[in-house]
């Protein structure tokens, strides 16, 4: 009869310990409710927003694969593809890919060239092919949108990025870098789905919802990572003397974690920012990423990646 006792009075200690843990945490789970409801309602709102295309002046063609990278089906699907996320994100994607030497003083003088210099021409030629075909969802100059210059001559083969309107507004230099990261997973295996990564990647990086001013890792992880501990730490108390209330592990309505593993455990928890290189010059969160003005006048952000 004494261990049937003894194991009601843990049942109803565990019953407690549970009551307690979620009134504690209670503001914790209403706010990470009401982020999840907000952000549903933002997605929802942005699919059934319409916003219809006012450039009428650029040319419908998306893909124009002048190295001839792409079969027909290929450049098809890949077209169908940009034009339902151009719907879905309101802005122009433009994919361009050519096999030309850009580099040095020959190339200079036989293209008429500004620079000798790869990443200079590769910047320019991108800016001026979007600008000449005046792209850009809602308007021809310095209109929404992106468009990746791919070169497949031996020796120079590498792509650039260049933004406009409000892909420039938004993309910082970690932006651009990550999504020429995603090109170049697949550019020498599979160029169409490297394209397709592309335009995946530029789409992903202008969804509102996830541009949101704060850390998910912080308001859903860390909530969990504590609840973990405190489920440990009333584990291990589980063979505990019957006469030991529950306000020993829960004083004044907190979680205590009371042995030595618990504070060691809490104090090696850490949080480390991890670095990312950028061949454009830096990181950070910021828009107009790569910022310049490109021969026209407009203004563009932009960068490279040469392999």
């Amino acid at each position: 009869m004494g261990e049937r006792y003894s194991m009601e009075e843990e049942l109803d200690f565990k019953k407690e310990a549970r009551k307690q843990f979620l009134h504690y945490f209670r503001f914790w789970f209403l706010i990470i409710g009401i982020l999840a409801i907000a952000c549903l309602v933002m997605k929802l709102t942005q699919g059934a927003r319409e916003i219809p295309r006012t450039n009428q002046e650029a040319p419908r063609e998306r893909v124009y694969d002048y190295a001839d990278v792409l079969t027909d089906s290929e450049e098809a699907d890949l077209r169908e593809y940009i034009a339902e996320m151009e719907k879905e994100h309101h802005i122009d994607i433009v994919l361009v890919t050519f096999c030309q030497s850009v580099e040095g003083q020959e190339a200079m003088e036989k293209y008429g060239l500004n620079s000798t210099d790869w990443e200079r021409n590769m910047r320019d030629l991108a800016d001026d092919f979007w600008d000449e075909n005046k792209f850009g969802y809602n308007k021809g100059f310095e209109g929404d949108g992106a468009l990746l210059l791919h070169n497949w001559y031996e020796g120079q083969n590498g792509e650039h990025l260049s933004t406009s309107g409000s892909v420039e507004q938004q993309f910082s230099l970690h932006d651009i870098d990550q999504v020429l990261y995603a090109v170049d997973e697949y550019y020498d295996t599979d160029p169409y789905k490297a394209y397709k990564a592309y335009v995946k990647e530029v789409c992903r990086r202008m969804d509102p919802s996830l541009s949101l001013p704060f850390s998910w890792g912080l308001v859903i992880v860390l909530p969990i990572i504590v609840a973990l501990f405190y489920a440990i730490s009333g584990s291990a108390q589980k063979k505990a003397e019957n006469t030991v209330a529950v306000n020993a592990y829960v004083a004044g309505g907190r979680p205590q974690m009371r042995n030595k593993e618990d504070a060691l455990i809490r104090k090696n928890v850490t949080f480390r920012k991890i670095e990312t290189s950028s061949s454009s010059g830096g990181g950070g969160h910021s828009g107009g990423g790569g910022h310049h003005t490109s021969s026209s006048g407009a203004s563009h952000g932009g960068g490279s990646h040469r392999h």
